[in-house]
């Protein structure tokens, strides 16, 4: 949950209000130093903590980096496919095209008998 107001009284001034938000999440959010405290663990215990807390970390982010990654194979499958099949439409048009404007030059030619 994320609540702002400002202290301005001003609403209507037409000024800018700049606004700064320093959110941290993930392992930097634990003070170790309260936790190595509170659970009163010595300090290999509390850096084998971080080192845990960090891998988690880790592993959160290859996760969603696979996650991103699956993602956009997916969408570059499905462009790279219409791509093709836009590439087989305009093909069929030209090649259509030439076969309707060949039909009627022919028709054409003959009516005017020069062939």
């Amino acid at each position: 949950l994320i609540c702002l107001y400002s202290n301005s009284t001003s609403w209507f001034s037409g000024a800018q209000l700049r606004v700064h938000l320093d959110i941290q999440a993930g392992e930097h959010t634990q003070d170790y130093e309260k936790v190595a405290a509170k659970d009163k663990l010595n300090e290999l215990q509390l850096r084998i903590r971080q080192l845990l807390d960090q891998v988690e970390q880790i592993t959160k982010e290859q996760n969603y980096q696979r996650y991103r990654e699956e993602r956009f194979r997916t969408t570059s499958e499905n462009t790279n496919s219409r791509v093709l099949w836009w590439s087989v439409a305009q093909t069929a048009v030209l090649l259509l095209t030439g076969a309707w404007q060949m039909r009627h030059l022919k028709g054409f030619f003959e009516a005017k008998k020069l062939v």
